[in-house]
């Protein structure tokens, strides 16, 4: 049966994709398009030199400073101007002059170039003369109206992208001429010149065709009803599963944990002082419980500003959908290996300061460096990639705390606070997302984008003062130089074990069957987040969203929305079973999406976009509150930080991912078929999540427990 349903799942993976090279054809064909362009002339540089004769001077200028000025002026840069103007200066040398011999006037040659286009003319002094560079096809504009060709094939020939910015060079030379008689003679040894150089930019609008208003993204279409097999196909398949329920687990309740059960390993936590309120992690639940919320806080912060704030600032400069991706695909990637610390944190300690705490304090030391050090960055906007670069380097600090922190949160808990603890902590990440994408989002037109990343300095110092000043266990200290904290007397600590028992035990866990789909879970779990960076393209660029109302919606409501999926998710899982919530809600998901799709019609209406938007968002929540506990149950608990950790990993690897699939799709396609597309991927989980059994880890190893 198993066997069937996966080749059930090729073919119908296969099916909306059947069209694809047909309906490329179709949506390649030309048409009829209006061009209307308004111009914009942006000063680069003037002064007036002298240039000696027969000496090439050359410089350079550049578009940094004003990518602001071309972004507003419409982002289409299609050439550079030189204006030169110069008199002529010859000087009496020998002889008898009078004053009346003619001057011979001098040559003054102007270059221009950039990458491989470049542009020589010369004329005579006196007088000026321009030079003026461009790459861009001309009698298009000229035509107006062009017939017999694709939007893509007109874009092409007057928007080269990022290529035009930057650099650019200049060379003037001055070949003079002076007068020579029989009586008199004259010196020239140069000409005074003064240049001016701009910019030429254009605001382009394309109009008719087949009244495609996006240019931001691809014009290939995909029609709905290409689709419609496979999402008939998945309607049948969850109905199977519905009647096929105790097969496939999807009553399982996957929060419930049974203090009883051998494999725990919370054992070394004594329940009773773990309520008290006494001055350690592991005596005081409300320490507990602050310290770890306030740390996922400092996770939420960056996270929202990054995939919020940032991204909607840089999509705003003019920055491509594939350079947006590029960013959080960097920003990304230190937390799909961040299983790599697990095995570090697990085997190097520091006992007097405690086995999690000292690893904390170095990320967050570590998170506040990079920060500061962004802020040396000139032009983020023209230096995506450096600002890609710091991202990577941040993102491994916030990696090593988000680890250190699970490792913390595995230690000090008790087995029926795991569940509850954990909804504050996800909901305490969403809450720094609040502050870093909603927050920061409104207000970053009044402190810019250096402003935002300044005022999450402080934030991130006070809230490292809660681990400086707290203690995992009693008779630590808070520093190398300090007393013991508490009653002197040490909790009893589980074993440090090496290397190689560590990787025994990983290798363990990794060897059952639920625990192996659960990687392949993972890895297909944000596949469609490919959608993540076309939205502020779509809510910003094409529909005229500001700035700021994109980052307080996503920042702000869908981070809300998000947290309430959370809370409901978990509840309807405990009620119905978690299996069947992520199935249940996964097919919900995408069908909302595909209703997103179908409806452009209606995505000028601001209330309808963030209606379908919340749902989308809140239905998805509860399927990813369910796979994050169907993760914690298939996770044997003797490597429970660093096999979770692994999961959580796959997680953040299938986002990259996804995210390298936003440039070639969004090349191709349209807004509609992306989010087609995305409904698509959506429906995938619910094939990952299927064959799971959420006991088949708890029950192996308490049969090996039980024989040993």
């Amino acid at each position: 049966m198993q066997r069937l349903v996966m080749w059930i799942l090729i073919a119908f993976l296969a099916l909306p994709f059947s069209g694809c090279l047909g309906e490329e054809a179709a949506n390649a064909s030309s048409g009829t398009y209006l061009i209307d362009s308004e111009w914009t002339v942006i000063a680069l540089e003037t002064k007036s030199e002298y240039y000696p004769d027969d000496e090439n001077v050359s410089w350079e200028v550049t578009s940094d400073d004003v990518i602001q000025q071309v972004q507003d002026a419409g982002g289409i840069i299609v050439g550079i101007s030189m204006l030169l103007e110069y008199q002529e200066d010859e000087s009496a040398n020998f002889g008898l002059c009078t004053g009346l011999e003619n001057n011979v006037p001098d040559t003054i040659y102007g270059t221009i170039s950039k990458n491989d286009w470049t542009l020589t003319q010369n004329e005579l002094n006196p007088g000026s003369h321009v030079v003026n560079l461009t790459w861009h096809n001309q009698s298009l504009l000229e035509l107006g109206n062009v017939t017999g060709m694709s939007e893509d094939e007109i874009m092409s020939q007057l928007d080269h992208g990022d290529e035009v910015y930057g650099t650019y060079n200049i060379n003037i030379l001055v070949e003079a001429d002076a007068f020579s008689g029989e009586l008199c003679t004259h010196t020239d040894n140069g000409e005074q010149v003064e240049s001016t150089i701009s910019l030429l930019v254009i605001d382009l609008t394309l109009s008719g065709g087949d009244e495609i208003t996006s240019l931001a993204v691809g014009d290939g279409e995909i029609s709905i009803l290409l689709f419609s097999p496979w999402f008939i196909g998945m309607f049948l398949l969850v109905a199977y599963l519905v009647n096929r329920k105790d097969l496939y687990h999807l009553g399982v309740i996957l929060e419930e944990d049974d203090k009883s059960d051998p494999t725990q390993f919370w054992e070394g936590i004594n329940e009773e002082t773990s309520k008290g309120d006494g001055k350690t992690l592991v005596e005081s639940y409300q320490a507990r419980v602050l310290t770890l919320c306030a740390l996922y806080v400092a996770q939420g912060i960056p996270w929202g500003f990054i995939t919020v704030t940032f991204v909607t600032y840089l999509a705003v400069e003019g920055v491509a959908a594939g350079q947006l991706a590029f960013l959080l695909t960097l920003g990304t990637f230190p937390w799909s290996v961040k299983f790599i610390w697990g095995p570090v944190i697990d085997r190097f300690q520091f006992p007097e300061m405690g086995k999690r705490r000292p690893w904390i304090l170095i990320a967050q030391s570590g998170m506040i460096i990079v920060l500061s050090s962004m802020l040396l960055i000139p032009n983020m906007a023209s230096n995506v990639t450096l600002v890609g670069v710091m991202f990577l380097v941040y993102n491994v600090f916030t990696a090593l705390q988000d680890v250190s922190t699970d490792a913390l949160a595995v230690d000090v808990l008790q087995p029926h606070e795991f569940e509850k603890v954990n909804s504050y902590m996800f909901t305490s990440k969403a809450v720094g997302g609040i502050i870093g994408g909603a927050g920061l989002g409104t207000i970053i037109g009044i402190v810019g984008i250096k402003g935002a990343i300044v005022l999450q300095i402080p934030i991130l110092v006070v809230i490292m003062l809660v681990p400086l000043f707290m203690t995992e266990r009693p008779g630590e200290k808070l520093y190398p130089w300090s007393e013991s904290v508490g009653d002197g007397k040490k909790s009893e600590k589980p074993e440090v074990k090496n290397f190689r028992e560590i990787f025994d035990n990983i290798k363990i866990a990794f060897s059952f069957r639920s625990a192996q789909l659960g990687v392949l879970l993972s890895l297909i779990i944000s596949l469609s987040y490919f959608l993540i960076p076309v939205l502020p393209l779509l809510f910003v660029r094409e529909l005229g969203w500001t700035e700021e109302q994109f980052n307080a919606t996503k920042g702000g409501i869908i981070l809300i929305v998000t947290m309430l999926g959370y809370m409901v998710g978990g509840q309807l899982g405990k009620q119905f079973g978690g299996k069947a919530i992520i199935i249940y809600a996964a097919f919900t998901t995408a069908l909302v999406t595909a209703f997103w799709g179908m409806n452009e019609a209606l995505w000028s209406n601001g209330f309808f976009m963030m209606t379908i938007w919340s749902i989308q968002t809140f239905v998805w929540a509860m399927v990813s509150i369910n796979i994050y506990s169907l993760m914690m149950r298939i996770t044997w608990t003797e490597v429970g930080g660093t096999q979770f950790t692994g999961y959580m990993a796959m997680m953040n690897l299938s986002a990259i991912i996804g995210y390298q699939l936003t440039a070639p799709l969004t090349a191709r396609f349209d807004y509609s078929t992306l989010f087609y597309i995305a409904a698509l991927l959506e429906t995938v989980v619910i094939f990952g999540a299927m064959f799971i059994d959420p006991e088949e880890t708890r029950r192996e190893m308490a049969e090996r427990l039980t024989e040993q």
